[in-house]
């Protein structure tokens, strides 16, 4: 079996850590960090490496939180993304092992959030609000709260194996790719109105089990970079 096959096992056996497949939701989140490890293992040379693209089916309502937590992990991975067009599939694409992972982390991260919403939804703080749109204004704070830490928590994790040029790389090919089709939709600012909810946001996202695992390397290697 050559590197390049054993890689995609690997990546293979992380994707079925799912909850449908019996994994619970502590197990498929401490998969981000051997996400990390694949990426920092497998150091290709610059000829091996292959722009590759992977596709996560859209099973949520897209929104401003939804996409900005994407394009976060699209720069973790070094990918660059897009909902394809006349679809609400996101397909990431970049260097291998990138884009595979990317679409990975994209769905525990939007559980992780689903989950920790819910528990939200039944502190006293939230139930205190009695208004339909207040109650709207603080799941939203706290999301927001959530995603920031989930996004710098990534940025942590993958700062190692993080790289301009192979994120320059992924948005040309995407590009090439998607010719005359991309539209660019800004990102909208999200203006918040409770702080408490947002600092509960910020505290669920640092109890999300991110990490690099056993025997993890302190400083990994950038793929592709020789060093």
């Amino acid at each position: 079996m050559t590197p390049r096959e054993r890689l995609k096992a690997k990546i293979a056996a992380l994707q079925a850590k799912t909850e449908a497949n019996g994994c619970t939701e502590a197990e498929a989140m401490a998969a981000a960090g051997l996400a990390a490890r694949l990426m920092a293992e497998h150091a290709f040379d610059q000829a091996e490496i292959e722009i590759t693209e992977a596709t996560a089916p859209n099973k949520w309502q897209r929104s401003a939180w939804r996409d900005r937590l994407s394009a976060g992990i699209a720069v973790a991975t070094n990918c660059d993304w897009i909902v394809r067009p006349n679809s609400a599939d996101v397909l990431f694409m970049g260097r291998e092992p990138g884009p595979d992972i990317a679409a990975y982390l994209r769905d525990i991260c939007f559980r992780a959030v689903d989950r920790a919403v819910r528990e939200f939804k039944e502190t006293p703080f939230y139930r205190r609000r009695r208004k339909l749109a207040t109650r709207r204004a603080a799941v939203a704070d706290f999301v927001e709260g959530m995603v920031n830490r989930l996004i710098m928590r990534m940025f942590e994790l993958f700062k190692p194996l993080i790289s301009k040029p192979a994120r320059e790389e992924a948005k040309q090919a995407l590009a090439r790719r998607f010719a005359g089709d991309l539209v660019t939709r800004p990102i909208k600012a999200h203006d918040p109105r409770f702080s408490q909810a947002a600092g509960a946001g910020w505290r669920a996202g640092a109890d999300v089990g991110l990490h690099h695992g056993v025997g993890a390397s302190a400083g990994p290697k950038l793929i592709g970079s020789g060093k």
